[in-house]
């Protein structure tokens, strides 16, 4: 997306994302933000022309879309920012993002969908029990236990990086298709992970997945998994001490990213 802003304007246009992603996961819902000069924003219907114009020259998997201007919110109170001046930012002004994790509990998955979704290789996972121990990650928790490179951004800033984190709510959701025939209808095991979270450390919700799943087919008992996400500090736990491995990438998308103004 820089690359080509940078080409359509004829100099480098820096690019702020909502965040990052992991390599393989997909983005439905990202958001970023960009300044422009007031002199290349004045052509009729330049937020539309624009998104088309963008869209066109980026690769066939990414799009463009919802381009508009930014408003100056978020003005300290009792100050006036100067004129054009936005502290709108896609980054800190977020206040929550969505991801969607996909997976398939039966023994065949529509090969179409093996790009954004994860065909569990276990039988007997019970999706009512898989509910239940996601249901145990919501509220805030130190997830030092299901997060990755930790050390290795500790030894980069020389700052210990905070892992206490917030998942307003997780949702355990049964996704059918209206394709009645048994025979072309796989997705009666298809279901979905729906994570909101104010944040999301590297590889968390990837974590968070793999060992919910773990737990529901019985390979991780309850006791240690409870240990690790309630009671971290006590036990001196870190990332090693949770022997789950992260879902895959290929199940994961970011839906969408949430602002309090609703931009």
């Amino acid at each position: 997306v820089e690359k080509v802003l940078s080409m359509r304007f004829q100099r480098l246009v820096k690019v702020v994302g909502a965040g990052r992603t992991d390599g393989g996961v997909h983005a439905r819902g990202q958001a970023m933000h960009f300044d422009l000069y007031k002199n290349e924003t004045t052509a009729e219907d330049f937020e539309q022309q624009l998104e088309l114009t963008i869209s066109r020259m980026l690769p066939s998997d990414i799009r463009a879309w919802n381009v508009n201007r930014a408003t100056p919110t978020l003005i300290v109170e009792g100050q006036s920012p100067p004129p054009g001046y936005y502290n709108w930012n896609a980054m800190r002004s977020c206040d929550g993002k969505l991801y969607s994790y996909r997976i398939c509990i039966g023994d065949s998955m529509d090969p179409i969908d093996r790009y954004n979704r994860w065909q569990l290789p276990w039988q007997g996972v019970d999706p009512s029990n898989l509910r239940d121990i996601l249901k145990k990650f919501e509220g805030e928790h130190d997830f030092v236990c299901f997060a990755g490179a930790l050390e290795q951004q500790e030894k980069k800033t020389g700052v210990a990086p905070g892992t206490v984190r917030t998942i307003q709510r997780i949702d355990f959701v049964h996704e059918v298709n209206g394709n009645n025939d048994a025979m072309c209808n796989p997705s009666q095991d298809y279901y979905r992970i729906d994570i909101y979270l104010d944040g999301a450390l590297y590889k968390m919700v990837r974590n968070i997945v793999g060992t919910a799943i773990d737990v529901a087919r019985g390979w991780l008992d309850e006791t240690k998994f409870e240990e690790l996400l309630n009671q971290p500090s006590e036990f001196n736990y870190v990332r090693k001490d949770n022997p789950c491995k992260p879902a895959p990438a290929n199940g994961l998308t970011l839906e969408r990213v949430f602002y309090p103004d609703d931009f």
